[in-house]
């Protein structure tokens, strides 16, 4: 167990390195070469759409074709080839090149999230004692490191220096999963809390005679995940605008790039204490408990995101990243562990990864471009990401009411 735990570490650590070269710069890297600052949100909108329609299909690929091993390493072989490749793309001007390169970018790294997760999840399902907070964590460590160094790294010798950096370690992530164990269908006996199908005939099907729509409807049949997909949802939505607005709030607060990792890296060094404490805050408070904490966390956090008129007000106010996404994210995973049918675990994550991942990005970006180009300010977009906040708390409190948290019924 120890040595899974430590391999997990070393996978996550590896990856949120290389990936925060790329995640936490893109737009201010876009504005830097040439780009408007609402073109560069459209380019991220696109790319998270081509996120979301892809991460599913990738989840039924490994659910019926392969395990998440397999699927993971080379599209990390493919991912270190293309950031490799990015600066020159940019160094082109080509417009064409850069998106086509980004796109490639989309549907390779930004992929890797969801499956790593469905990955961890599996193994959790066989050997329930894995931490998935302690592994996440260190990944949410390594983002912060990265987030940090590579501000700097920006500054004094250039974007194309920062992603040349992101290219080693996503390369090295490729090389750490190889020695990852695959983890296995079939063996865990959680099986029976998972979601039916009643009205189809797929309870007894092996995954390779599932179509894609029955392993849909077999996802979607249970209420539990329905629930913690909409409350991650709104929840994530917010989450998704902070990534961005805290790039476009920096500049207009008269910040550097150098700040803007800053703030990434308080936001991403908050969240490793909680993910390190998860396993033991689960198993003492419950899942319960913890959802309505991070909801409340989420919505206090972005009321004072809104009114805060200075660069260290914002970077402070990243801190609240522990209590709300920290919390949020290793509870949803331990808990899709309890409740997902093994057959269709990668399509039950990457579904979950697609929509509170790339389907709030997009809707996040599409939102903060309409402010801006309706003339409001950065600022002025946080009203709504209050609202959404709001109601992610509500269908939080709402669950609790009725019920539908427990995990036996």
């Amino acid at each position: 167990m120890l040595v899974l735990n430590i391999n997990g570490m070393l996978l996550q650590a590896f990856f949120w390195f290389g990936s925060c070269t790329y995640m936490a710069f893109m737009i201010t890297t876009l504005i830097d070469y040439g780009w408007r600052a609402s073109s560069a949100a459209s380019a991220i909108t696109a790319m998270a759409i081509i996120a979301m329609l892809v991460q599913p299909v990738y989840g039924f690929v490994s659910d019926k074709y392969f395990l998440e091993k397999k699927l993971t390493v080379s599209l990390l072989a493919a991912t270190a080839v293309l950031f490799a490749l990015l600066p020159l793309s940019l160094g082109s001007g080509n417009m064409f090149l850069i998106l086509l390169n980004m796109t490639g970018i989309t549907v390779t790294g930004m992929q890797i999230n969801g499956l790593l997760d469905a990955w961890i999840v599996g193994l959790k399902q066989e050997f329930p004692s894995i931490n998935y907070g302690l592994i996440r964590g260190c990944g949410s460590f390594a983002y912060a490191l990265s987030a940090q160094l590579m501000g700097a790294v920006t500054v004094s010798s250039g974007h194309d220096m920062r992603m040349w950096i992101g290219c080693g370690f996503i390369a090295l992530t490729a090389v750490t999963a190889l020695t990852f164990r695959s983890a296995r269908r079939g063996n865990s006996d959680n099986a029976q809390q998972c979601a039916e199908l009643p009205d189809i005939k797929t309870e007894k099907k092996p995954v390779s005679r599932l179509t894609g729509m029955e392993a849909l409807r077999l996802v979607f049949s249970s209420k539990k995940y329905v629930l913690l997909l909409s409350v991650s949802f709104f929840l994530l939505l917010s989450n998704a605008a902070i990534t961005t607005l805290i790039q476009l709030l920096t500049r207009d607060f008269g910040g550097t790039t150098a700040q803007i990792g800053t703030a990434t890296a308080v936001m991403a060094f908050s969240e490793v204490p909680f993910m390190f404490m998860m396993a033991f805050l689960i198993k003492k408070a419950g899942y319960k408990k913890l959802l309505i904490v991070c909801s409340l966390a989420y919505a206090v956090r972005m009321f004072i995101t809104a009114s805060v008129s200075t660069v260290n007000g914002l970077i402070y106010v990243q801190l609240l990243q522990g209590l709300s996404y920290a919390v949020l994210l290793p509870v949803s995973m331990s808990y899709l562990s309890q409740i997902i049918d093994e057959r269709v675990r990668s399509t039950a994550v990457t579904v979950y990864t697609a929509v509170t991942n790339a389907l709030t990005g997009i809707l996040g970006n599409l939102i903060t471009s309409a402010f801006l180009t309706a003339g409001f300010s950065a600022q002025n977009a946080l009203v709504f990401f209050v609202i959404s906040a709001l109601i992610g708390f509500i269908l939080t409190l709402y669950g609790w009411i009725r019920g539908i948290w427990d995990i036996t019924d």
